[in-house]
């Protein structure tokens, strides 16, 4: 009985989504990778909405139409205390865990991976940071204020960055400092 009223919520969404859009099939992929789930496209999205509720916020913003996303949030609620408030957000992001997370930089490149407690947002009334290609932000991590986090930096746990991270680097400690 439950695996029937799993498909029909899911027919009753499948009109609203994107397989058109690259960043989605991106983040779809990456997330079915990562989390060991194999099928089709469809089966592995079907999938996730139903256990993964930091999926499904990601997969709210980035749903377009607003009548699916009243519907995808009534049949599929997502996690309440994650936050995502971000102009533009590359494909590939994975959220591990997304507990108290917000997430409001100016934009995120792809196949980012932001775990749960990570505050990135402004530190005062200018911009919030932008965000590279294949940054890793770990649990507790805060990234504050008009930097650039290059591509393929990793900030560690509990960090405070409020300076530039040029690329291919590591960031650690309050405040963060170059570790690597």
């Amino acid at each position: 009985m439950k695996e029937y009223f799993s498909k029909v919520r899911f027919f009753l969404i499948s009109g609203g989504i994107p397989w058109n859009d690259e960043r989605f099939m991106k983040d779809l992929r990456r997330w079915g990778k990562i989390l060991k789930m194999e099928g089709r496209d469809k089966q592995v999205l079907s999938r996730l909405l139903e256990a993964d509720k930091a999926f499904r916020s990601l997969y709210l913003f980035r749903l377009r139409k607003k009548v699916y996303r009243r519907w995808v949030r009534l049949l599929y609620p997502p996690l309440d205390s994650l936050y995502i408030m971000t102009g533009s957000i590359g494909g590939g992001l994975f959220i591990q865990h997304g507990f108290s997370t917000y997430i409001a930089a100016e934009s995120i490149g792809e196949n980012c991976w932001i775990n749960q407690q990570v505050t990135i947002g402004y530190k005062d009334n200018t911009k919030p940071p932008i965000i590279g290609d294949n940054v890793t932000i770990t649990c507790g991590a805060k990234v504050l204020g008009p930097i650039i986090i290059g591509d393929n930096v990793t900030i560690g746990a509990n960090a405070v960055v409020i300076k530039d991270c040029p690329p291919d680097s590591v960031w650690g400690g309050v405040p963060a400092k170059r570790i690597r």
